[in-house]
């Protein structure tokens, strides 16, 4: 028989984190053909661009990671189970995001890991609403702090290059977001995931597109972070004191046309005060 070693081969939390996540198996034929949709949606202006992010959490990293030691056992470099569906998907993220960086959160003191929906606990009135996100990070309180949306990535390709079909794409999360109260959030298909912070009632910032193949430059990638990386990033900011967002703004966030409604009514609005200013 073989040594436990080689079932649960140990890996130090720092390689861990900078390493790429495995490729997934999935067949064309055999796997789901009709993507996931929502009904939410957000317009292309309420998407801005989440400026430092890779620099933030390269720092964040280096202040966790610089002097940790710990060694892991885990099996994370190659997959063998056949995936065709999302929720196959989200059970190898679970795997080889959830629980390894649950791992890491608790190496770097982080009181952080990932939960179903239904195990942490809100603020804000449950019968308000009814959606309900994939995955969650809590506290060691059960206190939802971030939530996350995924989808497959056969069926729904990211990074979209055009602006309008991400923005209706990630409506689901801001709608996730906005019911409970979240600054942060973020949106996989394992192979690409995006992170959102919300930056005002109606806007959210997006980091770029990190891919599951992408190493660290800490881990010979080149200017590059990793998914996991990403995710000790979100960690942090989710231990926060910034991770509940003061307000629900309610459904017309993500109707898909709440921005070009307000700069409508705003020109409207000046047209009138000007119309007044010319008959004084």
């Amino acid at each position: 028989m073989a040594p436990p070693s080689e079932f649960n081969p140990l890996h130090d939390i720092r390689s861990l984190t900078w390493s790429p996540l495995p490729g997934l198996h999935v067949t064309e034929g055999y796997s789901t053909v009709n993507e996931s949709v929502s009904v939410f949606k957000m317009a292309p202006n309420q998407l801005l661009d989440w400026k430092d992010f890779e620099a933030s959490v390269r720092a964040v990293a280096d202040d966790c990671l610089g002097s940790q030691t710990q060694f892991i056992p885990t099996q994370t470099e190659s997959e063998i189970i056949h995936v065709g569906n999302e929720q196959g998907l989200m059970a190898r993220f679970g795997q080889n995001v959830s629980h390894v960086m649950s791992e890491v959160y608790k190496s770097c003191s982080l009181s952080i890991s990932f939960a179903d929906y239904q195990a942490g606990k809100t603020h804000v009135d449950a019968q308000s609403h009814r959606n309900i996100p994939d995955v969650v990070l809590m506290d060691c309180q059960r206190s939802i702090r971030a939530v996350g949306e995924g989808k497959t990535y056969w069926t729904r390709e990211l990074p979209g290059e055009n602006l309008a079909v991400r923005a209706a794409w990630l409506g689901q999360l801001a709608r996730y977001m906005d019911d409970l109260r979240m600054r942060y959030g973020f949106y996989t298909t394992y192979n690409v995931t995006i992170f959102l912070r919300r930056a005002s009632d109606t806007t959210f910032e997006e980091s770029p597109p990190i891919f599951h193949f992408t190493a660290s430059t800490d881990h010979g990638g080149k200017d590059n972070v990793s998914v996991r990386e990403c995710f000790l990033y979100l960690a942090k900011l989710a231990s926060s004191d910034s991770y509940e967002y003061p307000k629900t703004y309610g459904k017309d966030l993500t109707n898909g046309t709440l921005i070009e409604r307000e700069r409508s009514s705003l020109r409207i609005e000046e047209g009138l005060a000007r119309l007044k200013l010319t008959k004084n």
